[in-house]
C-alpha cells in the first residue's frame, strides 16, 4: 500500500545522519499563510535576502495559534485570525538546526493592506506573487515545496513533511 501524501518524507533518513548530540533542542515555530488575491505575504531577512512565511517561535505554555497572533502583531502590527493548521514541516538543516513548523491559513481582520510595515529593523514584508514562489529563495524548502505543490488551497487536509537539509 503506498504512503499517503500527507505522511511523505521529502528526504528519507540515511545511514550517515549527523550525531544527535550536535543539535540544539528543536525550535517550535508557528507560521501564517496570509494571501491577498494571488499574492502571499512573506517576511524577508534584510541582511541575507531570503524570505519565509511570517510567524515566530512558540513560547513555553503558549499554543501555536496564540503564538501566531502574537508574532503577527509584534512584527507587522496586523491583527489576524488563525484558521486551521494546514502543514506541519519538520526540518533539520545545517550542522545544528532543527525546526518544527506549523503553518496555519490566516485571515486579516478586514481587507489585507497593500503595504505591510515591519515593526522590526531586520525584517521586511512584501506580497509575493504565488507564481513567483517557485523561483524565490523561500525557506525552509519543505514549506516552499508545499506551497508550489498546492498548499495555497484551503481545501487540502493537514500534511506532514520531514526534510533533512545537508546543503
Amino acid at each position: 500500500m503506498p504512503t499517503p501524501p500527507s505522511l511523505r518524507a521529502m528526504t528519507p533518513p540515511s545511514q550517515s545522519e549527523p550525531s544527535r548530540h550536535a543539535f540544539t533542542q528543536p525550535e517550535v515555530i508557528a507560521r501564517g499563510l496570509l494571501t491577498r488575491g494571488l499574492f502571499v505575504l512573506v517576511c524577508r531577512n534584510l541582511a541575507k535576502g531570503y524570505c519565509y512565511l511570517p510567524g515566530g517561535h512558540v513560547e513555553p505554555g503558549e499554543l501555536s495559534a496564540e503564538s501566531l497572533v502574537r508574532e503577527f502583531a509584534e512584527e507587522t502590527g496586523l491583527k489576524i485570525n488563525p484558521g486551521r493548521p494546514a502543514l506541519v514541516a519538520e526540518v533539520v538543516f545545517g550542522k545544528k538546526g532543527h525546526e518544527i513548523n506549523t503553518v496555519f491559513h490566516v485571515e486579516h481582520r478586514g481587507p489585507p493592506p497593500e503595504v505591510v510595515q515591519s515593526q522590526e529593523p531586520d525584517i521586511g514584508f512584501e506580497w509575493l506573487d504565488a507564481a513567483a514562489i517557485v523561483d524565490a529563495d523561500l525557506r525552509p524548502r519543505a514549506i516552499k515545496a508545499w506551497l508550489v505543490g498546492g498548499g495555497l488551497s484551503q481545501n487540502s487536509g493537514i500534511e506532514f513533511v520531514s526534510d533533512r537539509q545537508i546543503d
